[in-house]
C-alpha cells in the first residue's frame, strides 16, 4: 500500500499534470476525447474470440410453430420492420432521447443507434476495426440485403433495390422459405462461419487467406454490408439438465455447440437474429459499436410489430430464387475451420451460465424501501460475493455517458468500503441466546444489530447513489485513467510506473462484471459471459415482482461455481427482505 501510494503521489506530482494538459488538448480537437481510446482498450485491440467473452445474447418469448411456413412468416416480418427502421434512421427522423432524472431534459446522444443496421466488425492484426455503412443523401436509392444462414449455407437477399424499392413481406418471406427449403436438400456445408469463433488474430489470418480468392472477397463484403444477419435454425441443441431458459440464452450466444447451430451464425455482425423451427427466438449481437440499451429498443420495436402484424401476403409473382454463396477453400482453410471447431466447443463445455428468476420480491418492493432498484441490486451482488469469499472484487457496473457527444460508458465501482461494512455487518452472525439464572434460555432480539444493519444499508445506499450520479455526468474515473495512460504511451512511448502498478492490474481485473438490463417485454432478458477466468458476469432485469439474473462463469476456474453464486444470491435478496421488514414491523 504505502508503495502505491508513493508511486501515485509521484505521478501526480510530476508526470500527472503533464498528461492531464495532453487530455485537455485532445479535448479541443475531437468530439469525444476517450471513445476511439475506450473502444480499442474495451474491444478492438482484445484478442479473444467475441462469442461468450464479449457478444451478449439476447432471449426472446417462445413461439409455437405448427410448419416451416410460421418460421418464414416471422422472419420476414422482423426484417421488414428493420427496413422500416433503417429508412427511419436515413431520413434523419429517429425521435431526439432526453434524460429523465439528473439534469432532467438533458439530450441524450443518438449515435448509437445509428451502428446497428449494416455494420460488421472486421479482424485484423493487432486490432480490430468497424466497417459502418455511410449515411445517404437520398435515402429512397439506398439498395439493401440481408444475408439468411439456414444449416450453414449464407444466401443473401436483396431486401431493397433503387429500381424496385423495397420487397413486400410477402416477398421477403418467399425468399425466406425457398433458402430454407433449398438447404435442406443440400449436402453439408462448409462450417466457414466457424472462423468468426477464432482467436482475433487467429481469424484474422484466416481471412487474410480467404479474401486470396475474389469469390470468397465478394461473399465477405456482402456480409459486411447487409442490414443483420437472420439465422434460421433446426430443433435440437439443448441440455436436458438446463431449464429453458438457460438453454435458450446458451444458444443466443453461441448456438449449443458445433454439432448443432454454432456454425449457422457471424459472429462480428452487430445484429444477428435467430430463430429456431421448436420456438427458441433471440438475438446474438457484437458488442463494440452500441450499448445494449440501443439493442434492445431495435429489438424489442421488432417483437412488438411482429405480434401485431398481419400474416405476410404471398407474393402476385416470384421473384429469381436466391442462391447459396460458394466458398473456395484452401486445405489450410479446412484444417483452420476443425480447429475453430475443437477450440469453440471447449469454450461453450467450459461456461457455467444459468438464468435465474428470484420470485421473492421485485422492483416495487425495493422502491418501497425508499432505494432505487439498481442501487439495492449492486449492493445485494456485493453482499451475495461478500457471503461466499469473505471480501470484495473489482466490480464494473456500465454507466452510460450518453449525455456527452459519442458518449459511450464509464463503470461505477460497486465495491467500496460503505458496501462492504454493510455486507460484513450482515453477514455477522445473529446474537446467541441469552441464559436467565432462573430457568430456561430465552430469545432475545439483537435491536441495535438490526438497527445497526439499517444504517449501514443506507450509508451504502447513498455511496453507491453519488458513485452513480458522478459517473453519468462524466466524473468517472475508470475513463480519466485509460486517457492519462493512453496519453503517456502515445506521448513517452511507454507506461509510467503507475500502470505498471500490481494494485492498478487488480483495480481494472473485473471478477463481479454487472449490468441493468431492463426490458419492457415479458420473458426477454440478456446475458453475458464472465470477463476474467476467475470472475462472474451478472446482468439483471428487474421486474414489477421479480428479477431475471443470467449468472455466468468458467468451469474450469476453482474459485468460481455459478450455482453457489445463485444461492447466494437468493439468500442474500431474502436477508435483505427481512431487515426491511423488520424496520416496517418496528415502525
Amino acid at each position: 500500500m504505502e508503495k502505491t501510494q508513493e508511486i501515485v503521489k509521484k505521478f501526480s506530482e510530476n508526470l500527472g499534470p503533464r498528461m492531464q494538459n495532453v487530455l485537455v488538448e485532445r479535448q479541443k480537437e475531437m468530439i469525444n476525447w476517450v471513445t476511439d481510446w475506450w473502444l480499442d482498450d474495451m474491444y478492438l485491440k482484445v484478442r479473444l474470440p467475441v462469442p461468450i467473452n464479449s457478444n451478449p445474447g439476447m432471449v426472446f418469448p417462445r413461439r409455437q410453430f405448427a410448419k416451416i411456413d410460421e418460421v418464414a412468416d416471422l422472419a420476414a416480418l422482423y426484417i421488414d420492420d428493420l427496413l422500416d427502421y433503417k429508412e427511419m434512421l436515413d431520413r434523419g427522423e429517429l425521435p431526439q432521447e432526453r434524460a429523465t432524472s439528473r439534469e432532467k431534459g438533458q439530450p441524450l446522444c443518438m449515435e448509437q443507434f445509428y451502428r446497428l443496421l449494416g455494420v460488421c466488425r472486421i479482424p485484423e492484426v493487432g486490432k480490430d476495426r468497424l466497417e459502418l455503412p455511410d449515411r445517404p443523401n437520398d435515402p429512397s436509392e439506398c439498395e439493401e440485403l440481408v444475408i439468411v444462414v439456414c444449416r450453414n449455407y449464407f444466401y443473401p437477399i436483396p431486401v431493397k433495390a433503387a429500381d424496385r424499392g423495397r420487397l413486400t413481406p410477402g416477398e421477403i418471406q418467399a425468399q425466406l422459405l425457398h433458402a430454407m427449403v433449398d438447404a435442406a436438400g443440400a449436402p453439408p456445408a462448409p462450417r466457414v462461419g466457424l472462423l468468426t469463433s477464432m482467436n482475433r488474430d487467429q481469424w484474422a489470418k484466416a481471412r487474410e487467406q480467404l479474401i486470396k480468392d475474389e469469390n470468397n472477397r465478394t461473399n465477405l463484403e456482402l456480409i459486411s454490408r447487409a442490414l443483420c444477419i437472420m439465422c434460421i435454425d433446426e430443433a435440437g441443441g439443448d441440455r436436458p439438465e438446463l431449464d429453458a431458459d438457460t438453454n435458450a440464452l446458451l444458444r443466443a450466444m453461441h448456438g449449443g455447440g458445433t454439432r448443432y447451430h454454432s456454425a449457422n451464425r457471424w459472429f462480428d455482425k452487430t445484429v444477428q437474429l435467430i430463430i429456431s423451427s421448436d420456438g427458441t427466438i433471440g438475438m446474438c449481437y457484437e458488442h463494440s459499436p452500441a450499448e445494449g440499451v440501443a439493442v434492445i429498443r431495435l429489438a424489442e420495436r421488432a417483437l412488438a410489430r411482429a405480434e401485431v402484424a398481419d400474416k405476410p401476403s404471398p407474393p402476385p409473382a416470384l421473384l429469381p430464387a436466391p442462391q447459396f454463396m460458394k466458398w473456395n477453400l484452401t486445405s489450410e482453410l479446412h484444417r483452420g475451420i476443425e480447429n475453430a471447431a475443437r477450440d469453440f466447443d471447449r469454450q461453450i463445455s467450459d461456461l457455467d451460465l444459468k438464468v435465474y428468476t428470484y420470485r421473492g420480491y421485485g422492483r416495487e418492493f425495493m422502491k418501497s424501501c425508499r432505494t432505487s432498484p439498481d442501487v439495492y441490486i449492486q449492493l445485494a451482488l456485493q453482499y451475495t460475493y461478500y457471503k461466499m469469499y469473505g471480501y470484495l472484487v473489482s466490480t464494473y457496473e456500465s454507466a452510460s455517458l450518453r449525455r456527452f457527444h459519442h458518449g459511450r460508458v464509464d463503470n461505477i465501482r460497486s465495491a467500496h468500503s460503505a458496501a462492504h461494512a454493510w455486507a460484513a455487518a450482515m453477514c455477522t452472525a445473529d446474537t446467541p441466546p441469552q441464559t436467565d439464572d432462573d430457568g430456561p434460555k430465552k430469545v432475545s432480539f439483537n435491536l441495535y444489530g438490526e438497527q445497526k444493519k439499517l444504517e449501514l444499508f443506507e450509508e451504502a445506499a447513498r455511496k453507491q447513489t453519488a458513485i452513480m450520479e458522478a459517473n453519468i455526468l462524466g466524473r468517472g474515473i475508470d475513463n480519466h485513467l485509460l486517457g492519462l495512460r493512453e496519453a503517456a504511451r502515445e506521448t513517452l512511448g511507454e507506461l509510467p510506473e503507475m500502470f505498471k502498478d500490481p494494485t492498478y492490474g487488480r483495480m481494472i481485473e473485473f471478477k463481479l462484471s454487472t449490468s441493468q438490463v431492463a426490458t419492457t417485454t415479458d420473458n426477454t432478458f440478456m446475458g453475458y459471459g464472465a470477463v476474467v477466468p476467475d470472475g462472474y458476469g451478472c446482468s439483471y432485469n428487474p421486474k414489477k415482482d421479480s428479477v431475471i439474473f443470467c449468472i455466468s462463469s468458467f468451469t474450469s476456474s476453482s474459485v468460481t461455481n455459478t450455482e453457489a453464486f445463485r444461492q447466494s444470491l437468493g439468500e442474500a435478496l431474502d436477508s435483505m427482505r427481512l431487515m426491511f421488514q423488520n424496520r416496517k414491523a418496528e415502525n
